[in-house]
């Protein structure tokens, strides 16, 4: 037996024969023509081609994965229009009196390296889409029929060097047990497809994928390992996982679109946790009923300059409209300076998770803060937005983090720029100063969010991500269970919503008590939404208060 491991990209199991995707590089033609004008019409031909190409795959697409997934294709055909593209390919054949094959090549070589430098991942990741058009246009200029590559007719698992969204809804769902690839990333489009159609999926391998063409495995797709060639006692393990498996996807699926209540008929908020543009989406796909905690990190960690204000509202606008009338609440900056941020002058400290972050960081960098506050309240003109301020610990601070909000809306406003005047602002407890304060904190605020991981770590003062400090890092120890259900009590007593964040949040153990101390929402990874829903859906919380 051989074993290869790699990046687990969608969850499941998958056991049959792998069929290797042999796709050989592309000899493009490159020669001088005079007919500038004969050859720029062959262009464009195949762009209305293409175009007509992907109008199809967004149909196919709707049908296996959903209106809004499908907009994937809409993109591309964006991008076929894109006047930059056009213009870039036509100076290589009008100026440069190149032929068209080569000017589509060094096109869309040109626009690859700009998006697979850009520092933002889910925008580095559209660089996958730059290639897939080029392919297409590519395809229909050297006369290769893209239908007739491929022909599967049995339930085979797909390996390939890479695959593109277009390839993996090329073929019939039920003729895809698993993929694996060499090359891709969990936020790739291709990535997010798999996802959605519930396909087994593995990248990132370093088996040499065409000689195991036509050998029998088991890929499993939560861990990211390749079996080839596995043993029988091995193979009924994984059957045996595939079932269960199975049998739990079913379960979860019949969850779908079910109010969440419990039994008494009390109504819970059930919503996702996310840190990214795509998570959006996969919220969604999961059937979440909004965002209860957006981390904003994402678009400052791991970059050389400060992400700017418009980029910022970009991404916020898109996922406040991908969420379209949910709610979407976003954290604003909590950045540990060991994220790598230099454009944060942070002196090096002895311990950094109590240092200079979250809103201590931003009423320090006041220039910084009204930045993203500008960036997210324009982004509420577009979608149901809400405010958390995180890591509170006094009234000051949160007096003077609305002072600096209405600075900035009173901005805008004399600016002309739109924004909904009635966006929230909330609080994240995350420190036992601020549950214990939570009774004078709950007047000054639209909601709270209680942050499960934080609020454990620095009220037992155990780091959590220190691994020799595991049997002192107790997660439902009774110290901290009383600070959540104290500032429950006094959220209530306010009359503002308090939801649960966090890992403890999609603990199944304590569900049951959360609702009974009076929990409004729970905020959960997508993947763990209609799991949640379940557990939500058994209690009954007046049997248990008649006990």
């Amino acid at each position: 037996m051989l074993k290869f491991e790699g990046t687990a990209i969608s969850m499941g199991y998958a056991i049959g024969k792998i069929h290797y995707l042999n796709n050989p590089k592309k000899n493009i033609p490159r020669y001088t023509i005079q007919d500038t004008e004969k050859e720029m019409a062959r262009l464009m031909e195949a762009i209305d081609i293409v175009y007509d190409q992907l109008t199809v795959l967004n149909e196919r697409a709707k049908e296996s994965i959903g209106n809004k997934n499908a907009l994937i294709f809409q993109f591309h055909q964006m991008l076929l229009n894109d006047n930059s593209l056009r213009d870039y390919s036509k100076n290589i054949i009008v100026n440069q009196h190149m032929n068209c094959e080569y000017a589509v090549k060094k096109t869309y070589e040109h626009f690859y390296n700009i998006f697979a430098n850009l520092e933002d991942d889910y925008m580095r990741e559209r660089a996958d889409d730059i290639v897939d058009l080029s392919n297409k246009l590519l395809n229909v200029l050297m006369s290769e029929n893209e239908a007739n590559k491929v022909n599967i007719t049995e339930p085979l698992i797909i390996a390939a060097r890479e695959l593109y969204p277009s390839d993996t809804l090329s073929f019939k769902k039920e003729n895809i047990l698993g993929i694996v690839t060499n090359v891709g990333s969990f936020t790739s489009h291709a990535s997010i497809i798999s996802r959605i159609m519930g396909i087994p999926s593995m990248s990132n391998t370093t088996a040499v994928l065409e000689r195991l063409n036509g050998r029998y495995a088991i890929l499993d797709g939560e861990q990211g390992i390749l079996y080839v060639d596995p043993p029988e006692g091995l193979l009924l393990q994984y059957k045996s996982k595939k079932q269960r498996y199975e049998e739990y996807r079913n379960m979860l699926n019949s969850q779908k679109n079910l109010p969440t209540v419990t039994l008494d008929g009390k109504k819970i908020g059930l919503l996702a946790t996310i840190g990214s543009i795509d998570g959006a989406q996969v919220a969604i796909d999961n059937d979440a009923e909004g965002i209860g905690f957006l981390k904003s990190d994402f678009l400052f960690a791991g970059r050389a300059s400060l992400p700017s204000e418009e980029e910022q509202f970009m991404a916020y606008r898109a996922i406040s409209k991908t969420m379209g009338k949910k709610v979407t609440r976003i954290c604003m900056l909590d950045m540990l300076p060991e994220q790598e941020c230099s454009y944060f002058n942070i002196s090096k400290e002895n311990n950094p998770a109590m240092g200079m972050r979250g809103i201590r960081l931003l009423l320090e960098n006041q220039s910084i803060l009204k930045m993203q506050l500008r960036a997210i309240y324009r982004a509420s003109a577009f979608g149901k937005v809400s405010i958390c301020i995180p890591m509170v610990s006094s009234v000051s601070e949160v007096r003077s983090f609305k002072k600096t909000a209405k600075e900035v809306r009173d901005e805008l406003k004399r600016e002309g720029i739109n924004y909904d005047p009635s966006t929230q602002i909330g609080i994240m407890v995350e420190t036992p100063a601020a549950a214990v304060i939570s009774d004078i904190l709950a007047e000054m605020v639209d909601f709270i969010s209680i942050g499960t991981n934080d609020l454990t770590q620095y009220t037992l003062a155990v780091d959590r991500n220190n691994e020799d400090l595991i049997n002192f890092y107790i997660t439902a120890h009774k110290a901290v269970l009383r600070l959540i259900k104290l500032t429950i009590q006094n959220a209530h007593k306010a009359e503002i919503p308090v939801g649960i964040c966090g890992d403890l949040a999609a603990d199944k153990r304590l569900t049951e008590k959360f609702l009974k101390y009076g929990a409004d929402s729970f905020s959960v990874i997508p993947s763990k939404i209609l799991e949640m829903r379940s557990e939500i859906r058994k209690v009954d919380l007046k049997e248990k208060k008649s006990k």
